[in-house]
């Protein structure tokens, strides 16, 4: 089958991040692959390098990168004065539907609200069907008070779309939107995303020693996008907290941005390691104890980080959020411990501290826990979500 998958931009992020994981495997299994994408400068090539070395990506700006700064400025220069400017958008869309005149596929597959639209508006008239996967972006603008417009788009998407793929039931909250198509009309499905990691062939950089951590040392982690909501304060209030009692805990924390940067300035500890950017983060997480993902983040969906703790047989603590208490259960148990939510704060932050602690005091059921994230991470292997992803797309090929 031949295949477009298009996103908005390839920057660090669950939906990016899943979206080249699943081209990498799409190829693998002997499908033609293509990775469209909105914004030239701003693909992060180590990732893309990393997560799909073997398909090609096209990105919309890297043949005249000066001609397209001059487009971005204009658009945001209407920002600024209130007006909404579409020339880059018209641009980039009549650039897409090229691209799509060109390869041919038999499907394309988008993934956040910006790229199903600009898909929506250059499949109009072709045969191509578009295939939507929905990771929380769309239910995120619902709440926002300036997002009018972008939900107008996404109505647009979804209206278009041939079929959706979605994470968790609360994906699907923009159908309850007056003027939205019915999800009754529309072919739907459930997929979790899949994630089959490997390890990078040099991990001497990704070691307890090369962090100064003992070897008999508890080690806390978290892996995240770079931003306020995914709760970091929560992670390292919540360690400073413990660590007089246990001066053998650390917590490492993966993820670069420069909100991460200010909070490296601000909490300077000796046994709180910020490590900046992953390529591969699983290499970080195969040392930690126990994953973390405090997160208050609206558009939480099915987050990566919590099926890469999993992936490595790591015990997770995490928000009750998206589809996360679904993630930790296995056919044994939960595989960690959730937290509790109210308005998108944790309801009580102590209940980080004390879910940590009760780990550091109870060996026993830390070592329960790993046994059981193995089990509780068969559901997330690319094999399942590949396999269904396939069957989706033959579905919406033949008309069904």
């Amino acid at each position: 089958m031949n295949i477009l998958v298009a996103v908005e931009d390839l920057r660090t992020g669950g939906a990016q991040t899943f979206a080249l994981r699943l081209a990498q495997a799409l190829h693998i299994a002997g499908h033609q692959v293509h990775l469209y994408d909105h914004y030239a400068h701003l693909v992060n090539t180590d990732l893309v390098r990393q997560l799909v070395p073997n398909v090609t990506v096209i990105s919309y700006g890297a043949s005249s990168p000066v001609q397209d700064w001059l487009l971005r400025k204009i658009e945001g220069l209407g920002r600024r004065l209130g007006r909404t400017v579409s020339l880059r958008e018209n641009k980039l869309i009549a650039h897409l539907r090229k691209v799509i005149r060109d390869l041919q596929p038999d499907v394309v597959n988008s993934h956040t609200i910006k790229a199903d639209y600009a898909a929506a508006k250059a499949l109009e008239g072709l045969s191509v069907p578009l295939v939507i996967t929905m990771h929380g972006c769309y239910e995120l603008f619902l709440h926002k008070a300036d997002s009018a417009e972008t939900v107008v788009k996404g109505s647009y998407a979804l209206q278009q779309a041939k079929a959706v793929v979605y994470l968790t039931a609360k994906n699907l909250e923009i159908f309850n939107r007056t003027g939205v198509r019915p999800l009754s009309s529309l072919l739907h499905q459930q997929i979790y995303n899949g994630f089959d990691g490997s390890f990078s062939v040099d991990r001497s950089q990704h070691t307890r020693a090369a962090l100064g951590i003992e070897n008999d040392a508890k080690v806390f982690g978290m892996v995240a996008r770079g931003i306020p909501e995914k709760g970091w304060k929560h992670a390292i209030n919540s360690f400073l907290a413990l660590v007089t009692d246990f001066p053998k805990i650390h917590l490492v924390l993966v993820g670069e941005s420069d909100y991460l940067t200010k909070l490296k300035t601000e909490y300077p500890h000796s046994h709180l390691h910020f490590t900046g950017f992953s390529r591969n983060p699983i290499d970080w997480v195969d040392l930690f104890d126990v994953g973390l993902l405090p997160s208050y983040f609206h558009a939480e969906s099915l987050p990566n980080s919590v099926a890469e703790y999993l992936s490595c047989g790591k015990p997770v603590i995490a928000s009750r959020i998206g589809e996360v208490p679904a993630m930790l259960e296995s056919v044994e148990g939960p595989a960690g411990v959730i937290l509790d939510q109210a308005n998108w704060q944790l309801s009580d932050p102590n209940q980080l501290t004390e879910a940590m602690r009760a780990y550091l005091i109870n060996p026993a059921l830390l070592a329960e826990h790993k046994r059981r994230a193995v089990l509780a991470f068969e559901k997330f292997r690319m094999q399942h979500c590949l396999a269904a992803y396939e069957n989706l797309f033959a579905r919406v090929k033949a008309g069904k």
